[in-house]
């Protein structure tokens, strides 16, 4: 007990184990997937973060060098590009013009209001305060505009600082030597330019421009090009050891870093690998699939409907990515982010292994993926709706009701839009439209409804057992069909009652005839033996006793075999030799075998066959107590001095005997009944007869694959026996 409970628990935490390691296979997985081209060596020499440094080292050069160059031994105009000055001083001149013209338009009405006075002296004011105007505004303009050119310079001023402090800051990260072939001049931070065995001893890398071989395709193509048009050539190189802080020396550790730790993110994750294997060995020979909380959980999942837990898997897979790839789980310190990782992975590993391991199942067992799938939401919506569009008719009238009422709803709301916004066409659609459904359709959901109330109460008058409930029917539509059916299976139900009571009453009559019959004999016996039992008797009393003894014994032997036999044919228990029977012969040795009685009878016998040789798939001795018992009966039933017909011919492929007779006694039941046992023409049961031999006759015929069946008309009785041939 003490080595299953510790193998119980050694499996359990191989289990664990198991869904730790596939946790940490994945996460190296992913990492090293999305960290892929890390592992490349000097990666970060091809990389955008590395070419967007380069592009803008590039650029500074140019701005330093050719853009900015002699800048600061240029005049302050100089400074400005000729473009600018030119667009400064337009405006300036715009600016005076505009004054000149407002000014000019502010005094003239009055220096000529003054003139046609003869106010000379007034003249010469206006125009000398005009002029003083004029001059003022000008000098606030050409203020204006040395102060737009002083912040002009100061902005150019303030860029060239930028840029050159910017690309002296960068010397620590890159040198450069590039010859301007357009302008035969030479820019670089060294002494002289370095020799290819030079680079190769002090660079970490180096870029030599322009290349007749680079590829387009590379993110160093623009930049060949660049140098190209330029007429540009040298090279750009980044040292082993800075002057300073580099940046560029900074991002390249980083990424060397990165492939170091996906190095050994490669090498844990051969070690899971291996290590997951050996357990899913140990899980498999140790049979830890049947732990109590696997199964358990296996339980749970099957719960869930099989399509719903297919779509949950697309979310959960989802969540798995997005956590592994935004995790930084292979990173120091190790913290709560780790620890957070693995308490979102590790569930989901597990969920996903009882996926597999369902999926292995239902693998291996098709009926358990059927049972499952018969339990899916799908099935059952598509059962349901199948079930729904069995009936296209009343499929198609509920969803264009359905269809017709959210209609109505969109209706009312663009009717209170239209009652806002004043649309008056859109509120006259709205208000047709309602009244159609108030008068076309309302009143159809109405009529079914009460139809549907009539359905409802005839069901529970029916139910609560008033089978004289009937469900008024209309002419039309799905529901009258239903009522009509209703209305049918009421009268089945009376059928069925008035068949339950028919058979009761024949049970009851059973009861009562086979009570009579076998009493009879047996009272007699009794009596007989009683009367043995007496001491005065003479011999020939006794001999007279003992032959009414013998006679009823036999009679009371007769109607127990015939019981049995009746129950033997009715349950189909008997054997049947089948062979082809002359069935004129063997109705000739049925007659034959009641000649006497028929001699010693008043009545008188017509036998017609139409010929001597009619054969048929029977079996002999069977068929021939058929004849028997139906011969019998005519003898036994048949009303004195009349005749008795016996017809024997083919029709049809069949081989057909009728006998006809006149009832000696009052048939006023159904023929049907006749085939009852016990049941019999003489309800006194004064005659011989068992009760048995019409429903044996019949169980017979029917065997055989015959038809035995009664005409009667008034106390005229027809027996019709069709054999198949």
């Amino acid at each position: 007990m003490d080595t299953k409970s510790k193998n119980s628990r050694y499996s359990v935490l191989a289990v664990f184990a198991l869904l730790l390691t596939v946790t940490l296979s994945f996460l190296a997985v992913t990492d090293i997937y999305e960290n892929r081209a890390h592992l490349q060596e000097d990666y970060y020499f091809d990389s955008r973060s590395f070419y967007d440094e380069l592009s803008t080292e590039i650029n500074l050069i140019e701005d330093v060098h050719v853009g900015f160059a002699g800048y600061e031994s240029k005049r302050m105009l100089e400074k400005i590009d000729s473009q600018s000055l030119e667009q400064i001083n337009e405006n300036r001149d715009q600016s005076l013009k505009e004054k000149k013209r407002e000014i000019a338009e502010q005094y003239a009405p009055r220096i000529q209001e003054a003139q046609q006075a003869g106010k000379a002296d007034e003249v010469a004011k206006l125009t000398t305060e005009q002029a003083n105007t004029l001059e003022e505004e000008t000098k606030s303009i050409q203020a204006e505009w040395q102060r737009s050119m002083d912040e002009m310079v100061a902005s150019k001023d303030q860029e060239y600082e930028e840029r050159k402090n910017s690309l002296s800051f960068r010397d620590s990260s890159f040198k450069y030597f590039i010859q301007d072939g357009k302008r035969n001049k030479v820019y670089t931070n060294l002494n002289q330019e370095p020799t290819e065995s030079w680079l190769k001893e002090n660079a970490l890398y180096s870029f030599r421009f322009p290349q007749n071989v680079l590829a387009d395709s590379t993110m160093y193509a623009d930049l060949n090009r660049s140098f190209q048009m330029k007429q540009w050539k040298g090279v750009i190189y980044i040292p082993y050891n800075p002057d300073g802080y580099s940046q560029i020396h900074a991002d390249a550790t980083y990424y060397n870093s990165v492939r170091e730790r996906l190095m050994l993110e490669c090498g844990l994750l051969v070690i899971t690998l291996l290590i997951s294997g050996a357990l899913l060995w140990y899980t498999v020979t140790h049979k830890a699939v049947q732990l109590p909380v696997v199964q358990k959980s296996l339980a749970l999942l099957r719960r869930i409907p099989l399509d719903i837990r297919i779509i949950l898997l697309l979310p959960a897979i989802m969540i798995y990515l997005i956590t592994a790839y935004d995790m930084n789980f292979f990173s120091f310190p190790i913290g709560f982010e780790q620890i957070f990782t693995l308490i979102i992975m590790v569930p989901l590993t597990a969920f996903f292994l009882l996926y597999v391991l369902e999926g292995w199942n239902m693998y291996n067992d098709s009926e358990q993926f059927r049972q499952q799938w018969q339990r899916s939401l799908l099935s059952r919506q598509r059962s349901l709706l199948k079930e729904s569009y069995s009936n296209r008719s009343v499929f198609f009238k509920v969803a264009l009701i359905f269809v017709l009422t959210v209609g109505l709803g969109m209706s009312i709301a663009l009717g209170f839009v239209a009652l806002v916004e004043r649309v008056e066409e859109l509120l006259i659609l709205t208000f047709l439209y309602c009244m159609f459904y108030a008068i076309c359709v309302l009143p159809y959901i109405f009529r079914r409804i009460g139809l549907m109330n009539r359905l409802l109460l005839g069901a529970a008058q029916m139910a609560a057992g008033n089978l004289h409930a009937t469900v008024v029917e209309k002419p039309r539509g799905k529901l009258a069909d239903l009522a009509h059916s209703l209305n049918n299976i009421k009268q089945g139900l009376q059928h069925s009652v008035e068949s339950q009571m028919k058979s009761e009453r024949l049970k009851s009559e059973l009861i009562t005839n086979v009570s009579h019959d076998l009493k009879t004999p047996l009272t007699s016996i009794i009596n007989y033996v009683d009367l043995l039992k007496r001491e005065d008797l003479t011999q020939e009393d006794i001999k007279s006793y003992v032959d009414v003894l013998e006679r009823k014994t036999n009679r009371l032997k007769v109607l127990i075999d015939d019981l049995f036999e009746a129950a033997k044919t009715a349950s189909g228990s008997i054997e049947l030799n089948i062979e082809q029977v002359n069935v004129s012969s063997l109705l000739n040795q049925a007659i034959a075998e009641f000649s006497d009685k028929i001699d010693a009878s008043s009545l008188t016998f017509r036998v017609n066959i139409e010929q001597q040789k009619m054969y048929a798939p029977l079996d002999g001795k069977k068929t021939w107590r058929v004849f028997e018992n139906l011969i019998g009966n005519a003898l036994k039933y048949s009303m004195p001095h009349t005749r008795v017909h016996i017809d024997l011919f083919e029709k049809n492929e069949e081989v057909i005997l009728t006998i006809k007779n006149v009832s000696a006694y009052e048939i006023d039941f159904a023929a049907e009944e006749l085939f009852e046992r016990f049941k019999r023409a003489d309800q006194s049961r004064n005659t011989e007869g068992s009760g048995l031999g019409l429903a044996i006759a019949k169980s017979i015929v029917e065997l055989q694959g015959g038809k035995l069946q009664i005409d009667i008309d008034g106390d005229y009785f027809k027996v019709i026996v069709t054999f198949r041939r």
